[in-house]
C-alpha cells in the first residue's frame, strides 16, 4: 500500500527515466551549501569584527577610569600634602588624619606619610613601612625632584587586590620638602568598566603587568589573581598586536584576545596591559546556530524540492506516457477504440504525441468498418446468385479476397480541398490608437506636500537642534566630558566647568549628565538665562526649586535659600544649580554670590554641587573670582568634530531617527565638514536643508551635488521642472 502512494516517478520500476531529475536536485543542493558556507563564514567575520569593537571599547573604557582615578588621586595627595599636620611631621595628627580620609573616600587601600629618607611617620592602617607597590626609592626620587611620580603595579597581598602607588611632596613655606605623601590606589575599581559595557558570555577582562603576571581578573579572581602566563601567551603580550589575536586561554578554551595598554604615558605602556579575552564559542555562537538553520533548511529545501519535482513529473509527464504506452499496446493488440484522454490532448509536453496517436486510432476503425462493408457486400452477392448461376471461372477471385482481407483493405482516401474544413485565419489586430505624451509632473507639486519624514522614512526629525539627550553622539571629548562631569556631580565635588565654541552640544550633554542621575536623589535648578546681580541669582534659583518669592532684599532670600538647601539634605536629597550659558552673566557680583552657595556646607560634606556650561568666555569670567576659581575641581572643553568624527554623527543621528544611516554620501560629508567646520548645530542645518533640498528634486540619495547646492542656492528654492 504504501509502495503505491509513492509518485510513480520515485518509485523502483521508472526511477531510472528520472535519474536526471535527482542530478539536478542534488546539483542545487550543491550550489546552495556553498553559498551557505561562503555566508557562514562572512557572519563569522562580522561577529568576530563586531566582538572586537566592542571589546576595544571596553579596554579603552577601562584606561579611561583609570585616568580618570590618577587624576582623583593626585587631587587628594596634593590636598593632602599642603596639610599642617603633614608639613610639620605630626605623627599623632598625621595618622588621625589620613584614617579619617581613608575612612571617608573609598578607593584606597592604605594613605602613608613618610620622611624624604623613605621612613615611615604615619599610616592610616597603623603599618610602620611602606606598602608593597612603594618603595623608598620612589620616595627619594619624588622628595628631590619634587614632582607626583607614579610606583609600580603589582598585587596587595593582604587584601589580594591589585593596586598602584602614587606618592607626592610635601613642601613648607621655605620650599623645602618636609614629608612625601604616598596613597595606595585598589585598580579594583576598574572592574566597573567591564560590568556596564556588553560582552560575550564567558568573556573575561584581566590586568596583566609586563612579566605576564595576573594582577586582576573579572570573572574568576580568586583562581587566578597572582598566576603567571605561559611562554606562548607572554609572546603575545610583548607583541600586542592589533585587533582581536587567537590563542589558547588560561583555561585551554580557544579565545580571541584583545590588548589594550592600560597607561597612556609613552614611558609606560608596557607597565600594565588591559586583556580582554573572549571564547570562540561565545563570539561565534550566533553564526553558528544561523549556519545550522541554514543547513536544515536546505535539506528540508531539497527533500521538498525533490518530491515536488516527482509530483510534477509523475503528472505531467510519467502518467500521460504510461497511458500512451497502454494505449499502444492496445491498438497492436487489435483494439483500435483505444484513446487518449481529451485532457491528455491539451498537455504542452504529450499533447501532440496524444493527438497523433487518437488520429492513428481513428484511422484504423475506419479500416475496419470499410473492410466489413465490403465482407457483408461479398457475402450477399453470392447469396443472391445461389445454383441457378453458371459456375464462375476458375479464377482466383483476387479483386475480391484482396477487399475481403484486412491487410488488403484499401487505404481511405484524403479528403479532397472542398471536403475539408475550413481552417480559420486570426485576424490580424487592429492598430492601437497613440495616447497622448503626458508630461511628467513638476517635482515640487509631486513632493511639496510629503513631510520629510514620510519621503525618507524617518519616524522623527533627525538633525533637529533640541537639546534630546537621544540624539547625543559621544565622540572621545564628549564621552570623557560626560564621565567626569556625572562624577562631579555624583560625588559633590563642588564646582565643575564645561565650555566650548556656540553649537557644539554644550547644552546637549548637560542634559544627558542630568538624565545620569537618580530623580529621586537630586533637587535641580537648571538657570538659563543668567542675568543681573546678587539678588537675581538667588531668585531665579529658589524660583527653579519651586519657591516663586516676592522678596527683594538679599538677606531674607539668603535665609530662604538656607533653609531650604538644608531642608532637602536633610530628606536625603542633594541639591544641584546647572548653569548654562553662563558667560551672559556680565556682573561680577553673580558669579560671587554663587560662589558663595557654595559655603552651604556641614562638617562632612558640601551641600550645595554647581555646573556652569559656556563659551570659552566663561574660563575669563570665572578666573576674576579667584574664591570660585579655586572651587572648579573639574573642568572639560569640547572641540569641533573632525572629518570622519562627522560622518559617524551624520550616521548615528539618522539612525536614532529610524532612517537609512548612509543616506549621505562620503562627498556630501566632506562638503559638510567642510563648511561646518565641525560644529553639530551648523552640521544639522547643513543636514536638514539637503533633506529638504533631496526631497524637493526627487532625489533618494544625498551626494556632494546636492550639498553644493544648499551652500549656494539655499535649500527652499523651488526645484526645476524635469
Amino acid at each position: 500500500m504504501a509502495y503505491r502512494i509513492l509518485p510513480r516517478a520515485l518509485r523502483s520500476g521508472s526511477l531510472r527515466a528520472w535519474q536526471g531529475l535527482i542530478f539536478v536536485a542534488a546539483l542545487c543542493l550543491l550550489v546552495l551549501g556553498a553559498w551557505a558556507f561562503v555566508v557562514h563564514g562572512e557572519a563569522r567575520r562580522q561577529a568576530e569584527r563586531e566582538a572586537g569593537r566592542a571589546a576595544a571599547v571596553v579596554a579603552q573604557s577601562v584606561a579611561r577610569e583609570h585616568e580618570r582615578l590618577l587624576d582623583a588621586a593626585r587631587q587628594l595627595l596634593l590636598a593632602l600634602s599642603q596639610r599642617p599636620e603633614v608639613v610639620t611631621v605630626n605623627p599623632a595628627a598625621c595618622s588621625l588624619l589620613l584614617s579619617g580620609v581613608l575612612g571617608a573616600v573609598p578607593g584606597y587601600l592604605d594613605l602613608v606619610a613618610a620622611r624624604p629618607g623613605g621612613e615611615v611617620f604615619c599610616s592610616a592602617r597603623g603599618a610602620a613601612r611602606l606598602p608593597a607597590t612603594a618603595s623608598a626609592a620612589d620616595v627619594r626620587r619624588t622628595a628631590e625632584s619634587g614632582a607626583p611620580s607614579l610606583g609600580r603595579y603589582a598585587i596587595d597581598r593582604e587584601r589580594a587586590r591589585p593596586a598602584v602607588a602614587l606618592s607626592t611632596a610635601a613642601v613648607d613655606d621655605a620650599g623645602a620638602v618636609r614629608a612625601v605623601v604616598v596613597g595606595v590606589l585598589d585598580l579594583g575599581q576598574l572592574e566597573r568598566a567591564a560590568l556596564e559595557s556588553p560582552l560575550p558570555p564567558g568573556a573575561a577582562m584581566l590586568l596583566v603587568d609586563g612579566h605576564g603576571v595576573v594582577l586582576s581578573h573579572h570573572l574568576e579572581p580568586q583562581r587566578w589573581t597572582g598566576e603567571i602566563l605561559d611562554e606562548p601567551l607572554r609572546r603575545l603580550l610583548a607583541e600586542q598586536g592589533a585587533g582581536l589575536v587567537p590563542a589558547t586561554w588560561l583555561d585551554g578554551v580557544p579565545s580571541l584576545l584583545l590588548f589594550e595598554p592600560l597607561a597612556r604615558e609613552a614611558g609606560r605602556l608596557a607597565d600594565v596591559t588591559v586583556v580582554i579575552a573572549l571564547p570562540r564559542r561565545s563570539v561565534f555562537h550566533d553564526a553558528d546556530r544561523l549556519f545550522g538553520l541554514e543547513l536544515a533548511g536546505l535539506g528540508l529545501l531539497a527533500l521538498g524540492g525533490l518530491v515536488c519535482g516527482a509530483l510534477v513529473t509523475d503528472r505531467l509527464v510519467a502518467r500521460p506516457v504510461q497511458g500512451l504506452l497502454r494505449v499502444i499496446r492496445s491498438l497492436d493488440a487489435g483494439d483500435v477504440r483505444a484513446r487518449m484522454r481529451q485532457s491528455d490532448e491539451r498537455r504542452h509536453v504529450t499533447g501532440r504525441l496524444a493527438r497523433s496517436v487518437n488520429s492513428l486510432g481513428r484511422r484504423l476503425e475506419a479500416h475496419q468498418k470499410v473492410t466489413r462493408h465490403l465482407e457483408d457486400e461479398l457475402r450477399q452477392e453470392r447469396a443472391a446468385r445461389g445454383p441457378r448461376t453458371p459456375p464462375l471461372p476458375a479464377e482466383p477471385p483476387a479483386p475480391v479476397a484482396a477487399e475481403a482481407s484486412p491487410a488488403a483493405a484499401p487505404r481511405p482516401r484524403p479528403p479532397r480541398a472542398a471536403e475539408r474544413a475550413p481552417v480559420e485565419t486570426a485576424a490580424p489586430p487592429a492598430p492601437l490608437a497613440s495616447a497622448p505624451a503626458v508630461a511628467p509632473p513638476d517635482l515640487l507639486e509631486t513632493y511639496g506636500d510629503v513631510s520629510s519624514e514620510e519621503y525618507w522614512h524617518l519616524r522623527e526629525a533627525p538633525f533637529e537642534n533640541a537639546p534630546n539627550p537621544r540624539f547625543l553622539w559621544l565622540s572621545p571629548l564628549h564621552s570623557d566630558a560626560l564621565v567626569r562631569l556625572t562624577y562631579a556631580l555624583r560625588q559633590r565635588r563642588g564646582c565643575a566647568m564645561l565650555t566650548g565654541e556656540p553649537g557644539c552640544g554644550k547644552t546637549l550633554l548637560t542634559r544627558a549628565v542630568v538624565e545620569r542621575l537618580e530623580a529621586s536623589r537630586y533637587e535641580i535648578a537648571l538657570v538659563t538665562n543668567p542675568h543681573g546681580g546678587r539678588t537675581d541669582l538667588l531668585r531665579q534659583v529658589l524660583y527653579e526649586l519651586g519657591i516663586d518669592t516676592g522678596d527683594t532684599a538679599r538677606t531674607e532670600l539668603e535665609h530662604t535659600l538656607h533653609d531650604l538647601i538644608v531642608g532637602t539634605a536633610r530628606r536625603g536629597r542633594e541639591t544641584l544649580v546647572i548653569v548654562d550659558d553662563a558667560q551672559n552673566a556680565d556682573d561680577p557680583a553673580w558669579f560671587e554670590e554663587l560662589s558663595s552657595l557654595l559655603n552651604i556646607q556641614t562638617n562632612e560634606r558640601t551641600l550645595v554641587t554647581i555646573l556652569l556650561s559656556g563659551t570659552p568666555e566663561l574660563t575669563a569670567a570665572v578666573r576674576r573670582v579667584q574664591h570660585l576659581d579655586r572651587r572648579v575641581s573639574i573642568r572639560c572643553a569640547l572641540d569641533p568634530l573632525t572629518e570622519e568624527q562627522t560622518a559617524q554623527y551624520v550616521r548615528y543621528r539618522l539612525g536614532v531617527a529610524g532612517g537609512d544611516a548612509w543616506l549621505f554620501g562620503r562627498g556630501a560629508v566632506m562638503l559638510i565638514h567642510a563648511a561646518s567646520r565641525g560644529v553639530p548645530r551648523a552640521i544639522n542645518d547643513l543636514c536638514d536643508g539637503a533633506l529638504l533640498l533631496a526631497r524637493l528634486h526627487g532625489h533618494h540619495t544625498i551626494d556632494e551635488h546636492v550639498v553644493r547646492r544648499v551652500l549656494t542656492s539655499g535649500p527652499t528654492e523651488p526645484a526645476p521642472r524635469p
